[in-house]
Formats: C-alpha cells, sequence, structure tokens
C-alpha cells in the first residue's frame, strides 16, 4: 500500500476551478470540518492564530466566528484561492482575519508572519511537496506551549484498493499511515506529539505542543 503523489497544484489555480472548489466547500462545510471544529472548540486557545492551506476561506470565517477573540491569518500557495477568499471575506471579520500568499514548504514565503498560539490545517498534509519540511516550518513559527494541529485523512487498506478515478480516493491513496508521521516527527526532534484516528475511520488529527 504504497503512498502515491497527488499532483494537482495546477487544478487550485485555475480560476474555474477555484469558484468550484468554494461552492463545494460551502455546501458540505458542517460534515467535512464537524470533527475538527469540535476539538478545536474544546481547546479554547487564545490569541494569534495561522491557517495553512485556507483554501477560498470557508473554514477560516467559520472559526473566526466560533473564536470571536481570535486573530488570524490564512494563507494558500494558490492566488486565485487567495483572490477568492478576500472577495468572500465578510465585512465585519475584516479587522480579524488576513489572507496572504504562502506555501508551508518555504519558510521564506512565511518568515514575516510572526509567531502564532494556533497553526491549524486541515485536508492539505498529503498535498504538501514535503510534508516534513513543512511540519518544521510550522513548529518553528510556534509560541512557547503553542499548538500544531494537523487534521487530515489517512491512507487506509479499505479504501486504497477502489479502482476510481474521484478526487476523494486519489487523495487517500497520497495521504499518510500514521507510522510515516511518527517518523518524520522524530526525525525532526519532535516528542511531545499525539496522533489520534477520528472518526469516520480514513481520517486523523496530529496534535503538536511546542
Amino acid at each position: 500500500m504504497k503512498r502515491v503523489t497527488e499532483d494537482h497544484q495546477d487544478y487550485f489555480f485555475d480560476s474555474e476551478n477555484a469558484n468550484k472548489y468554494l461552492n463545494d466547500a460551502k455546501n458540505g462545510s458542517k460534515v467535512r470540518y464537524s470533527n475538527f471544529l469540535s476539538a478545536l472548540r474544546k481547546l479554547d486557545i487564545k490569541g494569534k492564530y495561522l491557517e495553512i492551506g485556507c483554501g477560498p476561506g470557508v473554514l477560516t470565517q467559520i472559526i473566526a466566528k466560533q473564536h470571536p477573540d481570535a486573530e488570524i491569518i490564512a494563507n494558500d500557495i494558490s492566488p486565485e484561492m487567495i483572490k477568492l477568499a478576500r472577495q468572500d471575506l465578510v465585512e465585519d471579520l475584516t479587522s480579524r482575519v488576513k489572507y496572504v500568499i504562502g506555501d508551508a514548504c518555504d519558510i521564506n514565503s512565511m518568515k514575516d508572519l510572526g509567531k502564532f498560539d494556533l497553526i491549524y490545517s486541515t485536508f492539505t498534509l498529503h498535498h504538501w511537496d514535503n510534508a516534513e519540511v513543512a511540519i518544521k516550518n510550522l513548529h518553528s513559527m510556534l509560541n512557547e506551549n503553542g499548538l500544531l494541529y494537523i487534521h487530515d485523512l489517512k491512507r487506509v487498506i479499505g479504501l486504497y484498493h477502489i479502482k476510481s478515478e474521484h478526487g476523494f480516493f486519489k487523495s487517500i491513496k497520497a495521504s499518510y499511515k500514521p507510522g510515516e508521521i511518527k517518523v518524520m516527527l522524530n526525525n525532526l526532534g519532535i516528542k511531545d506529539y499525539k496522533i489520534k484516528a477520528v472518526f469516520p475511520y480514513f481520517m486523523q488529527s496530529i496534535v503538536i505542543r511546542k
């Protein structure tokens, strides 16, 4: 069950595809993010947030409303996604939410953003060109006692062997198994972390404390 690299960055750089993704995200946001939002609410982290891979900003706005004291910088590698996110941002959140272009695998694209109490990412780990480098970069941007929360799919045998061109099954094949994530974290010398299975069984969360 070898991991298959998923290469679709060009898809997200296209204006038409970005708009389609925005509509899909709005229609499916409750199901897509419910477990993550519930866990984040319980953590009740105060301060400055950084969202990695924000896409068109649907989740960003939900979190901004759920955590009214948080300041959020949200980034994405796609200029089209950032353009849509800025256009879709409701006026009463403009003082607390800022969208910027950035790449988690390239620290130079994010080094001027500062330090954060919470850095989170949903369904992007399997997209990163070099997940270990990205985690290293994000960990370095945490304040002391800050939290890095990564929520993503998990490569599981039952879905891996389904023959389908649907993007979901391609993403499953590109996802990481918990053991692979542990190896990356150990390579980076990160000790304070938890990898948890999340319902349904093909999802997982990685919680790293600095």
